[in-house]
């Protein structure tokens, strides 16, 4: 368990830059103390999660937000690799994607700690995305 006022460990798969920005954004407005890890693409998710299962000194992350649809190697594909890490399997994850497809609503199990976040078109709505984070690691702490 974390201490409150500790930083959290994000981690951010996310490859669009102006949604990286939002992201931090959403993260300063709702006072989260954190750092921020943005992978860019599926293949570096992948091997970020097998160095977290070789390295037992590397935390696991507090909330894994990740984009469903990356470069070469989808969100569902990294999910699955997540959830079947020994070490960090429990992470919370938020699901973003800017789809409203019924399938990657399905992407994640709430059962398993995965919330879903489509990606808004304005601004108020993206900052939304600080209180769910915010309440995640609030669960876990």
């Amino acid at each position: 368990m974390k201490s409150i006022g500790t930083p959290s460990q994000i981690v951010l798969a996310e490859d669009n830059p102006a949604d990286v920005g939002l992201v931090t954004e959403a993260l300063r407005e709702h006072q989260i103390p954190h750092e921020l890890r943005v992978i860019s693409d599926g293949e570096e998710a992948l091997a970020f999660i097998d160095l977290l299962n070789q390295d037992s000194k590397l935390p696991c992350p507090d909330v894994l937000l990740l984009d469903l649809h990356l470069p070469k190697h989808d969100g569902g594909e990294i999910l699955k690799h997540l959830q079947a890490s020994e070490r960090c399997g429990r992470t919370p994850v938020v699901v973003l994607t800017s789809s409203d497809a019924v399938w990657d609503r399905q992407v994640g199990d709430p059962d398993r700690g995965v919330r879903y976040f489509r990606k808004p078109a304005s601004l108020g709505q993206f900052m939304q995305l600080g209180r769910i984070v915010k309440e995640v690691i609030d669960r876990g702490r």
